[in-house]
Formats: structure tokens, sequence, C-alpha cells
């Protein structure tokens, strides 16, 4: 009768140990949520945060020439007011990013990407109507990939600094997609285009970080030994009482 008992304390025992290191790990969790927010307050970027940066820098270096060619060979009177307010908002915008990436370090080139080249010679290559339908279309799916981009630092990053620029380049790139559809000959069906080959960065929503898998292991480990432990005790030959 006596066993039976020493086993149902021992059972109750695992029980309250696997409660017990979650709770543990949950208030080193607590504990190390002050010094991460301090660190952002203190302005660090999180890698999303930087290539953000990037991928506006290179927004900017194809666009505000294309802006101002649209104001020389845009057909229609609407097509060379789009592109002088494109090429505008991007200067603007070239200003921020660039003072904003070299308080943060982030080194930024002055070379667009091989992809926007492409884009740059495309439409430099043609006139008229077809100059129109070219520079919307080619914008217009540019600034659409850059948009989600934004979205999803505007929303998740730390740095108030940063989130205040993404404001910015979100009202920024939104007006420029309704100008540039105002302009016609967008198309629907164009995919992804030049912003999207600058990123790399993948996004770990839903993911466990080293430090959660350690905990997880070292929980494992105490368990099992423990369960180990006790049913060596309570298995071992003796007189049952």
């Amino acid at each position: 009768m006596r066993r039976k008992f020493i086993r149902w304390i021992a059972a109750s025992f695992l029980v309250i140990l696997g409660a017990t290191f979650p709770a543990v790990g949950f208030a080193v969790a607590s504990q190390a949520q002050p010094q991460q927010n301090q660190q952002a307050a203190q302005g660090q970027l999180s890698d999303l945060d930087r290539e953000f940066l990037v991928v506006i820098n290179f927004a900017n270096l194809w666009e505000v020439p294309m802006g101002d060619l649209a104001v020389e060979r845009g057909s229609t009177q609407r097509a060379r007011d789009v592109g002088a307010t494109i090429a505008s908002d991007h200067r603007k915008l070239t200003d921020l990013v660039t003072d904003v990436a070299g308080k943060y370090g982030v080194p930024l080139t002055k070379t667009p990407s091989s992809s926007t080249q492409k884009w740059m010679d495309e439409i430099s290559a043609t006139s008229g109507a077809d100059f129109d339908r070219v520079f919307s279309d080619r914008l217009r799916g540019a600034h659409g990939t850059v948009f989600g981009l934004i979205a999803e630092v505007r929303a998740g990053t730390r740095n108030s600094e940063l989130r205040d620029f993404a404001t910015q380049a979100n009202n920024i790139v939104m007006k420029h997609m309704t100008l540039l559809e105002s302009i016609g000959g967008v198309a629907t069906d164009h995919g992804m285009f030049a912003e999207a080959a600058a990123r790399s960065y993948n996004t770990p929503e839903n993911s466990l970080s080293g430090g959660d898998l350690l905990l997880a292991a070292l929980v494992a480990f105490l368990m099992m030994a423990a369960t180990i432990g006790v049913v060596r005790t309570f298995s071992a030959p003796g007189k049952a009482e």
C-alpha cells in the first residue's frame, strides 16, 4: 500500500516538474523582454528593416530618371505630369533614406540593380504612346511589389524612426500606383518586377528560435532522466509493504 502511495507521489512530482520548466522559460523570456525593448528603443534595426532601406534606395535610383524621362517624352500631358510627380517624390525619398541609412550604418549603392537597368533600357527605347504604356506598366508593377514590403515593415518594425519613414513611403507609393494607373496601359498580369530582385530576407513568422529549441531539449532531457530514475527506484526487488 505504501509503495502505491509513493508511486502516486512520484507521478505527481513528474507532473509538477513538467509544468515548472515551461514556467521557468516564460520567466526567463519575461526578463529578457525589457532588454529587447531597450535595444529597440536605442534604434537597432532588424534584417528586414535594413533590407527595406536597400530596396527603397534601388527604387529611387531608377524611378527618378524615368520620371524625368517621362516629363520629356510623355505623349500626353497626363503622362508628363505623373512623371514629374514621381521624380520629385523619389528625390525626397532619396534624401530620407540616405539620412536614415546613414544613422544606422546601412550601406546604400548609387548604381541601379541589373534588373532595374533592364527596365530603364526598355522604357528608354520607346516613344509616343508606346512610351506612355511601357512607362506606366513597368513602374506600376515595381510599385506594387515594393508596396507589400513597406506594409510589412510599417506593421512590424520596432524602430519608431523607421516606422515613420515607412509611413511616408507607404503614402507615396500608394499615390504613385494610382497616378500610374490613370495614364492607362497598365497590365494586370505583369507579375513580380524590379524591387523584388533586391529582396532576400525571409520573415521568420511561426518559427522557433535556437533558444526555444534548446529549452525544449533541456526540458525533455530532464523529464526523461527523472522518469528513468523513478522507474528504477520502484522497480528494484523488494518486499511490498
